[in-house]
């Protein structure tokens, strides 16, 4: 069901495209015909920097959002991209609002029982907290008993529930949901947390712009961040095969040193996730 479309002399096409692609035949041809005559209903989070996030100008940016422009662009047909909440994403894609969610999505047996996920890298999990703190986060064990604050409904909530069940059983973390990750955030600025946490490249970019708090040296669980599809929906091989077209001529590293995460979260070869095929479970 999922198997590559980018085979044989279609995959010597790709190799050789520049860095800035035209559209590849072999792509545009495998998308569902309700694809090429209406386009892709992108919806993209609009609070996460640097993967996706709305600029001071109002513009979407970031490096998954360049990603996606670069499908838009070998793909051959247009994208409509919609700045939204995350906690709007995964309705809209089972709705059809959406048709691909731009959201770093981490995979968890809930997501995979009605969505698909395309990789984009890896990205692995840390705390930040102010840069005064007498905090210093090593391991799992520093984290016990602190107040966190955590986007609701992010892949991060699970990994404090499982942080919660062993490492800090006796002494557990407390959660302090927020609405947006900007929220959260702002909730350790005003000590009414101790500490936040998010992806480690999220949290590091933002540490850098602001520099009123500091990342931790601990890095947790290294997981792909996925674009969600609907589970089934033969776009999410597509998209797949778009990405690993993007690695074999260059033009996926390129972005990835745009933002300055040209690191071993790289991929080195395109990863289509299913709830037959978890790749981080």
């Amino acid at each position: 069901m999922f198997k590559s479309i980018l085979a044989g002399c279609a995959l010597s096409a790709v190799l050789a495209m520049p860095a800035l692609a035209d559209v590849i035949p072999a792509l545009h041809n495998a998308l569902p015909k309700e694809y090429k005559d209406s386009g892709i209903k992108a919806a993209v989070f609009n609070d996460w920097a640097p993967d996706e996030f709305v600029d001071s100008d109002g513009q979407l940016k970031g490096w998954s959002v360049d990603i996606a422009k670069e499908m838009q662009q070998r793909l051959g047909v247009p994208f409509s991209f919609q700045g939204t909440s995350f906690d709007a994403i995964i309705p809209g894609l089972q709705s059809k609002r959406f048709d691909a969610g731009f959201s770093s999505f981490g995979t968890t047996p809930e997501r995979l029982k009605t969505l698909d996920f395309v990789s984009q890298r890896k990205i692995g999990t840390s705390f930040a907290y102010p840069t005064n703190s007498k905090l210093d986060i090593k391991s799992a064990a520093d984290a016990c008993g602190l107040t966190v604050a955590v986007l609701n409904g992010s892949w991060d909530i699970g990994l404090l529930e499982r942080l919660n069940a062993k490492e800090c059983k006796d002494k557990p973390v407390v959660m302090q949901t927020h609405g947006t990750q900007a929220q959260a955030e702002l909730a350790v600025r005003s000590n009414r947390a101790q500490a936040t946490v998010g992806g480690s490249v999220k949290l590091n970019y933002m540490a850098k712009q602001t520099s009123d708090l500091k990342v931790s040296e601990l890095v947790l669980q290294p997981v792909n961040s996925c674009i969600g599809v609907r589970k089934g929906d033969p776009l999410g091989q597509v998209l797949t095969d778009t990405i690993q077209s993007m690695i074999d001529d260059g033009t996926y590293e390129k972005i990835m040193a745009k933002w300055g995460i040209n690191d071993s979260g790289m991929l080195t070869k395109a990863l289509l996730i299913t709830e037959e095929r978890p790749a981080d479970l």
